[in-house]
């Protein structure tokens, strides 16, 4: 059941009348992002972190599930809006770059069968109850691009000058704090100011991302 009249729209307004402006606003302010659909999506995802957040702060409700609810809340909603727009410079923006390409690449061990001789000397040589030994290659593989890790990311736009390195470690650092906030991670890291603060600065560092990234597509350019 919704909240009585004026109660609602009172809430509604409060939330947003602090915002510098309405969903197309927010939208817009990724005019970096080049995929419409992606832009529109991104946007939204940022109107609604801010009217949440509002939401929230009009509450004033001072127990820490409250505090705990908001904060996870808003570090998801900010390490998704990074993690999406860091993989659309990367693999829409940069996809043919060295640096880019590199990140499907990783060693890995095949298994391959040695000449007998070798393979019998280095039995003789085994000291260990280590089960029977194989033959195997280094080799290089490529992986999805699902499978690549975020903080591997970040390092390759780093690289690539889209964001200063600083900037990147912070990043890196939201996304490992929406892991931490999970409900068993939590109680190994309890410190409420410590989530709070990524909760804050993850808002913060949102207009020095974008005027980087920004910067760096104009060079591209040009």
């Amino acid at each position: 059941m919704a909240l009585p009249e004026p109660t609602r729209s009172q809430a509604v307004e409060y939330a947003r009348k602090d915002l510098p402006g309405d969903v197309t606003w927010h939208v817009d302010y990724f005019d970096f992002i080049s995929d419409i659909k992606l832009r529109e999506r991104i946007g939204q995802e940022f109107y609604a972190a801010r009217n949440l957040y509002k939401f929230w702060e009009g509450l004033r409700i001072d127990e820490d599930w409250a505090k705990q609810a908001q904060i996870q809340l808003q570090v998801q909603q900010y390490a998704s809006i990074y993690e999406a727009s860091i993989h659309h410079l990367l693999f829409v923006e940069a996809a043919e770059t060295p640096q880019v390409q590199q990140l499907f690449e990783y060693q890995a061990l095949v298994q391959r069968d040695l000449p007998v001789h070798i393979m019998n000397r280095i039995r003789d040589m085994k000291t260990d109850d280590s089960d029977d030994i194989v033959g195997a290659v280094k080799t290089t593989k490529r992986t999805q691009v699902t499978k690549i890790r975020f903080d591997k990311k970040v390092t390759a736009a780093v690289a690539l000058g889209i964001i200063a390195m600083d900037l990147g470690d912070e990043i890196t650092s939201f996304y490992t704090a929406r892991n931490y906030i999970h409900i068993h991670a939590e109680l190994s890291q309890p410190d409420l100011e410590w989530q709070i603060s990524f909760a804050r600065d993850a808002y913060l560092r949102l207009q020095p991302f974008k005027d980087q990234a920004t910067s760096w597509l104009a060079q591209r350019k040009s």
